[in-house]
C-alpha cells in the first residue's frame, strides 16, 4: 500500500476501554508531513505515542481492516514506518494515519478544518461535483384563466 499523504483527527478515550479511542467529529485535518518524521519528533520532545492503539468503527466493524491493513494490524512498527498513532498534545488528543491517495482525495473533500503550509488550501467541492443545471419553470398559471377561457367560448 502506498502511503502518500496523512490526517490527523481527534480523538478521545473510549470511557471502560483501555487503549480503545473514538473520533470526536470535532476537528480532522490534512498533514502535510511525513507521519513518520512527525512521530519522531513528537518522542524528541517528550510526546508519548500510542502505536497500539485502536479505533472505535475500524478495528471493532471490519475484520479484515484489522486483519489485513499494516495502519491497524499491529504490524505498525515505532522503530521503522510508523503509518498510525494516537498521542496528546496540549490537552488534545489526536489520531495521526497515514493514507493512501483515494483516502488522501477523501480527506481533501471531507476535512472542513484545513492544517499545512501556506498556499496549501483544501480543495472546494467544485472539484468533486457537477451540479444539474436548474430546470426551467413553468410560467405560473392563475385559476382565473380557465374560467375566463369558457366565459370566452360561450359568448
Amino acid at each position: 500500500m502506498f502511503l502518500f499523504g496523512a490526517i490527523r483527527a481527534e480523538v478521545e478515550p473510549v470511557p471502560g476501554q483501555a487503549g480503545w479511542y473514538q473520533l470526536t467529529g470535532k476537528r480532522i485535518e490534512r498533514w502535510t508531513m511525513e507521519v513518520n518524521e512527525t512521530f519522531g519528533d513528537l518522542e524528541r520532545c517528550g510526546v508519548k505515542i500510542d502505536y497500539k492503539a485502536q479505533i472505535k468503527g475500524i478495528q471493532d466493524r471490519d475484520p479484515e481492516i484489522a486483519l489485513r491493513d499494516p495502519r491497524f494490524n499491529r504490524q505498525n512498527d515505532p522503530d521503522g514506518d510508523s503509518s498510525f498513532g494516537v498521542y496528546t498534545d496540549k490537552e488534545t488528543t489526536w489520531m495521526l494515519l497515514a493514507v493512501n491517495q483515494a483516502e488522501s482525495v477523501l480527506f481533501r473533500f471531507l476535512c472542513p478544518h484545513e492544517a499545512g503550509e501556506e498556499g496549501d488550501e483544501y480543495d472546494p467541492i467544485e472539484d468533486y461535483r457537477i451540479e444539474p443545471k436548474p430546470a426551467k419553470k413553468a410560467k405560473p398559471t392563475s385559476k382565473a384563466a380557465p374560467a375566463r377561457k369558457r366565459a370566452k367560448a360561450l359568448a
